[in-house]
């Protein structure tokens, strides 16, 4: 057995516990709970269980370990990274799992009466894959924030629980689409209907159980390959793409809501699945820009590796955010290419297009600004509430007017020369800042 994993069995579930634990869950179904009621008061305390105090045990697992000055022991152990991983992933929740097995139960018995077995079968297996992508997302964002911080941080906790939390309510607000898996409170009672996936007809609750198993096993995999780099195993860098990639083509396939778009293309649908994956590979860019490590010595040692042209090596230590703005540039080239001459809502869409891009570059050099700085702790803050200010706030300021929308978003109804220079004086500007800072700290200072 998996020593990380028995360690937590140990810890986790005392007798105390395990005798507390449904005698509590009991006490509450009898009290608020009637025959017609109890299944979604089971499913209700299920989600709580393990997307509210789950993904917070996930997400303190190895935070916890360097507080109690016990992870620098692991670390040098004979555990494996995947041994670890799976056994902190688990073994942390171990004690929200035995809770949320019994709502599971509870639920089961209490449906059985009105429901066939297999569609109940399915949807229980649906929602302990979503409460697990929901807890692996936590445990793997509170892994890189101790990575990159070195000690237990409150905010840091508190961010990877609250992204689990999104995710997990994410997905069991899509329970309602899989027979079995309606939980009342989260599912959102769509029924078992038909969606257009790259125009072929694909039932709800096969498009919402592969989507939530592909998606947990990428977080899983995820977690592992974080994992090795924290024990200082070298990786081959094709994990990050490939998620990127997997993503983009998976979001392509569904419609688009947008305005039905005019002028020249040369492929409509091609056009409409490439702008869905563009804007997921940017908003993957996104994430990642405020994720991945951004140390000053990391972009030095690529420039070393670039010039000596050891590109296994300057792929091995590409920042996952470069990666992905690569595959949005590319995405972005491919949309110039089929529909760059169309109109969107007014906008035109080839402009539109390098605009963002430039829009893009800006925020990141603002990021990069602020982490090169001497105190860079606070610099994902700064830029967040910077963002903030450039996309919310001074675009409400002016009423959202559209003759002075282009400074604020590259997708403004404006003339194309407008949007492109707004777009081009500001990442201009947020260079030179960012290469002046470059010089002034490393540059001048070695000289």
């Amino acid at each position: 057995m998996n020593p990380e994993l028995l360690r937590n069995v140990w810890h986790e579930l005392t007798l105390r516990r395990l005798i507390a634990m449904p005698l509590v869950l009991g006490a509450l179904l009898m009290l608020w709970g009637s025959n017609s009621f109890i299944a979604d008061l089971a499913g209700g305390f299920f989600g709580i269980i393990t997307i509210l105090w789950g993904t917070r045990q996930a997400a303190d697992a190895v935070a916890a370990e360097v507080t109690e000055s016990t992870w620098d022991w692991q670390r040098l152990s004979t555990l494996t990274a995947w041994q670890l991983t799976w056994g902190k992933v688990i073994g942390a929740t171990l004690f929200t799992w035995y809770g949320a097995l019994i709502c599971l139960a509870v639920r089961f018995v209490a449906l059985m009466k009105d429901h066939d077995i297999v569609p109940l079968m399915h949807g229980t297996l649906y929602l302990i894959c979503a409460a697990l992508m929901a807890q692996t997302v936590s445990f793997l964002l509170g892994l890189q924030s101790v990575r990159l911080r070195g000690h237990r941080t409150r905010v840091g906790t508190l961010v990877s629980q609250g992204i689990g939390i999104m995710v997990g309510y994410t997905a069991l607000r899509y329970a309602g689409m899989v027979p079995g898996a309606e939980i009342g409170w989260f599912g959102s009672a769509g029924g078992d209907r038909l969606l257009e996936w790259y125009g072929i007809a694909v039932a709800a609750s096969a498009m919402a159980t592969v989507g939530v198993v592909a998606f947990l096993g990428w977080t899983l995999l995820g977690a592992h390959r974080l994992m090795m780099r924290e024990l200082a195993y070298r990786t081959r860098p094709w994990a990050w793409p490939a998620f990127v990639l997997f993503t983009c083509a998976f979001m392509a396939g569904f419609p688009p809501s947008v305005a039905p778009p005019s002028g020249d293309f040369v492929s409509l649908e091609i056009t409409e699945r490439l702008a869905i994956a563009a804007v997921t590979a940017a908003g993957l860019t996104y994430a990642a820009l405020f994720w991945d490590d951004k140390d000053p010595v990391m972009f030095r040692r690529l420039i070393r590796l670039y010039d000596a042209k050891r590109w296994r090596e300057f792929a091995s230590y590409t920042p996952a955010w470069l990666v992905s703005l690569a595959i949005t540039a590319v995405l972005a080239i491919l949309l110039l290419a089929f529909g760059g001459g169309g109109k969107v809502g007014g906008v035109t869409l080839w402009a539109a297009i390098i605009a963002g891009l430039l829009f893009m570059a800006r925020d990141i050099a603002l990021n990069l600004f602020f982490w090169l700085s001497p105190n860079p702790v606070r610099a994902n803050l700064v830029t967040l509430i910077l963002l903030g200010l450039l996309y919310l706030v001074l675009p409400g300021v002016t009423g959202f007017d559209d003759d002075v929308l282009f400074v604020f978003y590259p997708f403004a109804p404006a003339a194309p020369v407008f949007t492109l220079c707004a777009a081009l004086a500001q990442f201009g500007f947020m260079t030179l800042l960012l290469v002046r800072r470059w010089r002034k700290r490393f540059v001048l200072a070695a000289a």
